[in-house]
């Protein structure tokens, strides 16, 4: 009868540190009415070298709005070393296939060489770009009866290539919408090839973690929280990424995890929003 109250407890409790590490979640969503949904699913099979190093390779696909249209596509492969029974490290590389999807912006009080004032309003064609990215990974888990919290620690450097999209610009009246002029009120209306220029960056990440055991149960509730830090190009912050879920022990060698994910981003690469997200791990 205690052994049973003592479980409930440690559930109720587990759940409560899960909802404090996602409160900022709660925040930032009502924010963000623009935000995106898509669903993430990741592939990754393991193969242990020896007793201290482990191979791993990942595939990974993103949609956004729903799933009509692909995010991203990932495939990688990483060295996973333990120096610790509670301690390990890595390194990695990852190949990345990004949708960026069609984009807007305007620009107010445009001079001509005629000293006429008007608006612009530019639109930047969907396109898709290369992107590589290499990063190492030092983390650590300590144990605290059923709870198990976890650290995670990666400095990343993410190379994106140059690409080629079409850019159309249109004028128009000042004072009006640009989103409801009508064909008649614009002018010049051009489309030309635009070069996107390559760009890179040096973010390092910074995770807790947060699982619970249940007691003769092969399901693990997680929850987490991420922050993103770039080097290059300094704020307060480049993304926070929340997740919450439970993974599940099929066996010895396999395992499933689904969650769901909410990221604010203060970067242009990748904007807010949401996603459910869905992985299989193999130990080969």
């Amino acid at each position: 009868m205690n052994t049973s109250s003592n479980n409930n407890r440690n559930s109720i409790v587990a759940l409560l540190i899960a909802i404090f590490m996602l409160t900022p979640l709660c925040n930032t969503n009502a924010q963000s009415n623009d935000s995106e949904f898509g669903i993430w699913t990741t592939f990754e099979a393991s193969k242990k070298i020896n007793k201290k190093f482990k191979f791993v390779a990942d595939a990974e696909l993103r949609t956004y709005d729903f799933v009509n249209n692909i995010e991203r596509a990932t495939i990688g492969a990483k060295i996973d070393f333990k120096i610790l029974k509670w301690l390990k490290t890595n390194v990695g590389y990852s190949f990345m296939f990004t949708h960026k999807p069609e984009s807007k912006s305007i620009k107010d009080q445009v001079e001509d060489e005629d000293g006429n004032i008007f608006n612009e309003y530019n639109i930047d064609h969907d396109y898709w770009v290369i992107r590589n990215r290499v990063y190492a990974t030092i983390s650590g888990e300590h144990k605290i009866g059923r709870f198990e919290l976890g650290w995670r620690g990666r400095l990343q450097y993410t190379h994106t290539a140059s690409a080629t999209t079409d850019e159309t610009k249109y004028r128009y009246n000042l004072g009006e919408d640009p989103l409801f002029t009508t064909e008649d009120n614009r002018w010049d209306i051009t489309t030309e090839p635009e070069t996107k220029k390559a760009k890179h960056n040096l973010t390092f990440r910074t995770r807790l973690s947060l699982k619970y055991d249940i007691p003769n149960c092969k399901i693990s509730p997680f929850a987490s929280a991420e922050l993103y830090t770039r080097f290059d190009e300094w704020k307060a912050y480049d993304k926070l990424r929340y997740r919450i879920g439970a993974s599940y022990k099929i066996n010895k060698d396999n395992s499933i995890s689904l969650y769901y994910l909410y990221q604010d981003a203060n970067d242009d690469d990748e904007p807010k929003g949401h996603a459910i997200g869905f992985e299989y791990s193999i130990d080969l």
